[in-house]
């Protein structure tokens, strides 16, 4: 089995991925990449709360990630890697782990400095960056906020944004 879904949704696990996007993904773990998160208990309980029953929780930062999917430590689990930013997915492939599947764009607020590729997507000159070299790394990306939205190829979007 393996990776089945990777999101980037800056709320880690809410009501959206709870819910719905756990029917459509039907997996067996939910894998959060996020140092902050890995790092606070406080967080870690609000994830583990937040994560749907039946449904088994990993919070880690990249490099741990990256070293328990190449070791196959899940075995044939259904895994949903779910992230705040581009950067742990670039962070996931430099410590030798390949994303196994398209990677789907969330929510990321709007806030300082960013630009607003869609409603609820704004990205930093630094995300910018890191979309277009998962792009050149040929990973196919897509936004869409819940599974019956259609999909919409992210990278055009981008691009259109950040030359307005």
């Amino acid at each position: 089995m393996g990776v089945c879904a990777i999101r980037i949704d800056e709320r880690l696990i809410h009501g959206q991925v709870a819910t719905l996007w756990q029917g459509a993904w039907n997996c067996h773990r939910i894998m959060v990449i996020d140092a902050k998160s890995a790092n606070d208990p406080v967080l870690k309980s609000v994830l583990k709360i937040a994560c749907p029953t039946g449904v088994k929780l990993s919070v880690l930062e990249a490099e741990k990630a990256a070293v328990n999917l190449q070791s196959g430590r899940y075995g044939k689990e259904r895994i949903t890697i779910v992230t705040k930013t581009p950067q742990c997915l670039l962070d996931l492939i430099d410590n030798g782990y390949q994303l196994e599947c398209d990677i789907t764009v969330g929510n990321m607020s709007n806030g300082a400095g960013k630009k607003r590729v869609s409603r609820n997507i704004c990205v930093t000159e630094e995300d910018v960056t890191n979309f277009r070299r998962l792009n050149d790394l040929g990973y196919k990306m897509y936004a869409q906020m819940v599974p019956s939205e259609t999909p919409s190829p992210f990278m055009p979007m981008l691009e259109e944004a950040v030359k307005a």
